[in-house]
């Protein structure tokens, strides 16, 4: 199986990604994608236009979406059909409402709620402690997921290039063997080619109201967040072959496509055998007497 990339920002993840939809989706078809996954922050606002240059550039997108938590590791969601991105749709509106405008508020047992039909890959740590261990509350957090998501929850594992990325996917590989579940490759992709770190690290400062001279480690340390051609990550995980396997699994897996939605209007609302046209004309002429004394022509009434 030939590798897919499942986690993918975009510039709609405010001020974090730093390419367009269709520009990642070219680069996809480019690169020999056959699928790829976006992942904005708690949001599918950039699945859309993702969705429309996948299908001109003949690359099957996978809908999903990055769930930033309150209260555990972030989790990337991959509904898997209708129903479950129906789903994923409500949680989302869930978090939206409890928070002011941009921000989305959820909580791991939101999560588990609306769980059904979607797979999930747990974001991993960005280090590892002084002793080159995971951090016990990400264990701890982890295997809360695994306990409650189950065989839906997977590892995702990304070479950071911060110097302990050997040690790092040791560990993360050892926590899916004592956990028995899959690790995943990922690239956590922000824009299309190396030459967008420059405005990707000016949109950091502009979120973190800082400077490119005082953003220090608020930045990524690399311009390797680029999206890589599959040899290319295939050598990165040649160790561990079976995550780059996993990915072309989920993504074979997760077949729901935005074409399979249409508009479903509501019932209206029309009384006496009315039609809704007729009800409507009833209700202006009626407005119309009110404010201007005529009367309501028979015909209408």
């Amino acid at each position: 199986m030939a590798y897919v990339e499942l986690q993918v920002t975009t510039n709609f993840s405010f001020l974090r990604g730093a390419s367009h939809p269709e520009e990642l989706a070219e680069q996809a078809a480019a690169l020999g994608y056959g699928a790829i996954a976006v992942t904005d922050r708690n949001s599918f606002a950039g699945i859309v236009r993702a969705h429309s240059a996948a299908k001109k550039h003949n690359v099957r997108l996978i809908p999903a979406c990055r769930l930033d938590l309150l209260d555990g590791p972030s989790l990337l969601a991959y509904p898997t059909d209708r129903d479950a991105y129906g789903r994923l749709s409500t949680l989302l509106t869930v978090g939206n409402m409890r928070a002011e405008k941009g921000q989305c508020h959820l909580n791991r047992a939101d999560v588990y709620q609306h769980a059904k039909g979607t797979t999930f890959i747990a974001v991993p740590p960005d280090s590892l402690t002084a002793a080159f261990e995971l951090e016990a509350d990400y264990v701890r957090h982890f295997t809360e997921y695994r306990e409650a998501l189950g065989s839906h929850l997977c590892l995702g594992a990304v070479r950071t290039y911060s110097g302990d990325d050997a040690k790092k996917l040791f560990r993360i590989h050892q926590l899916c063997q004592q956990l028995d579940m899959p690790m995943v490759a990922l690239n956590d992709v922000h824009y299309h080619v190396p030459g967008r770190r420059e405005l990707q690290d000016v949109l950091t400062c502009i979120r973190e109201k800082c400077t490119i001279q005082t953003a220090g480690y608020r930045l990524h340390p690399n311009a390797e967040r680029y999206l890589k051609p599959p040899d290319e990550m295939e050598r990165l995980f040649r160790q561990y072959p079976e995550a780059i396997r996993n990915a072309a699994a989920i993504a074979d897996a997760c077949r729901f496509s935005l074409d399979e939605l249409e508009y479903v209007y509501p019932t209206e609302l029309a009384p006496e055998g009315r039609t809704p046209q007729q009800e409507l004309t009833r209700l202006t002429w009626e407005g119309a007497a009110e404010r201007f004394g005529e009367d309501i022509p028979e015909k209408v009434r």
